[in-house]
């Protein structure tokens, strides 16, 4: 195996970890046993086998940077427990002091078909076509509008339709590393596996770096897609909407250092209730707005998206690469179903327009809904 190729895959599964776990000092004594052990219980244990990497005695959270380090003793961090039960903190200023950075899903434009993020549907003689990424990227346009407007200061991660956040072009990319292509290798599971991995991380990077009060993920939700013909889309009745916020660490997903550092900073802050908290006001004006119903289930496979644990209804903790990775509050929306046939014509046919570019009615519909909650969080 090359050198350039080694160093480029063992930087693809190990993830640079630079944070340090001394930075929980600050709560040391003080929350509660009950208070953490409650926060582990509903927000962010999913698989027990993470138990190998922590536990919960009667003075302390101690973690471990291994099974064998657990069975030998050997302490990674001891969080000491106090008597605190924190109350749910409100945002502390008026969104005329906000910053909110909104991060559009996936790419779209030239890429939707390598990312597999787009619907093609045949209804009565025409082609309805259309691609998340697009629709996530006018979404996010509208909403950054309307926030400025009330003189918050927001970021988008990428800054047009058929572009990521990541430094480099995938077709640039590419040609530094035939070692993917060279072998046949599909370009659909070159991006999906490996460019697109750099690109969430570089996301994830932007907006920590602009530390946001709040940040919102825009994507579109797709169910049952997949046709023997991988051109086409199958046609649903199903319709809801769900939002994702953090948690539901998985089997496997307490290894790193890096995933210890976020389990242990969502146990210690209060990104998660805030999250939460606006979660739940983002399911309510989705549903309002939209005139389409929350996903309701006590299942913890939700609709496709496996290991996510159920907070509310249309509410659900889910371990993805940004809900770990990005610091603060957050919420990761997953509105209307794309392949259902009332929602493919509506979303099919530009009927209204975001800053020049003719779009959907319905992404004005979206844009609303992100922005009335988020009004109602600032004062």
């Amino acid at each position: 195996m090359p050198v350039k190729f080694f160093i480029f895959l063992l930087f693809l599964i190990t993830p640079c970890f630079c944070e340090n776990f001394s930075e929980f000092n600050r709560y040391q004594h003080q929350l509660s046993k009950d208070y953490v052990t409650k926060k582990i219980t509903h927000f962010l244990q999913y698989s027990e086998e993470i138990e190998n990497y922590y536990e919960v005695t009667e003075d302390s959270l101690v973690l471990y940077a291994s099974a064998e380090d657990k069975a030998r003793g050997n302490v990674e961090y001891r969080l000491n427990f106090g008597a605190e039960v924190p109350k749910p903190s409100q945002f502390n200023r008026p969104l005329s002091q906000a910053k909110i950075a909104i991060d559009p899903g996936h790419f779209g434009g030239q890429f939707a078909r390598l990312e597999e993020r787009y619907v093609e549907m045949e209804h009565e003689g025409k082609t309805l076509y259309f691609d998340e990424g697009s629709l996530a990227f006018l979404t996010a346009l509208h909403l950054k509008k309307k926030l400025e407007e009330k003189g918050a200061i927001v970021l988008l991660t990428r800054k047009a339709i058929g572009e990521g956040a990541y430094s480099e072009n995938f077709f640039d990319w590419l040609k530094n590393h035939p070692e993917y292509w060279e072998k046949g290798v599909p370009l659909s599971t070159i991006f999906l596996r490996y460019y697109n991995r750099l690109d969430l991380h570089a996301r994830a990077e932007i907006i920590n770096n602009f530390n946001p009060d709040l940040t919102l993920l825009i994507h579109y939700n797709a169910v049952d897609s997949e046709l023997p013909d991988s051109n086409q889309t199958k046609e649903t009745t199903r319709n809801f909407n769900l939002v994702f916020i953090p948690g539901a660490f998985c089997q496997g997903e307490l290894v790193n250092p890096e995933d210890r550092y976020h389990f242990l900073r969502l146990i210690c802050t209060q990104d998660l209730e805030k999250s939460y908290e606006m979660a739940q006001e983002l399911v309510s004006l989705f549903t309002t707005h939209l005139q389409v119903p929350p996903l309701k289930t006590a299942k913890k496979e939700v609709s496709g998206f496996g290991n996510s644990l159920v907070s509310a209804d249309g509410v659900f903790c889910r371990n993805l690469c940004l809900t770990r990775l990005i610091k603060g509050p957050l919420c990761y929306g997953e509105t209307l179903i794309q392949n259902n046939l009332e929602e493919a014509l509506e979303l099919s046919q530009n009927k209204a327009m975001v800053e020049g570019t003719p779009c959907p009615e319905r992404v004005i519909d979206v844009a609303e809904a992100y922005f009335e909650a988020t009004v109602s969080l600032f004062h």
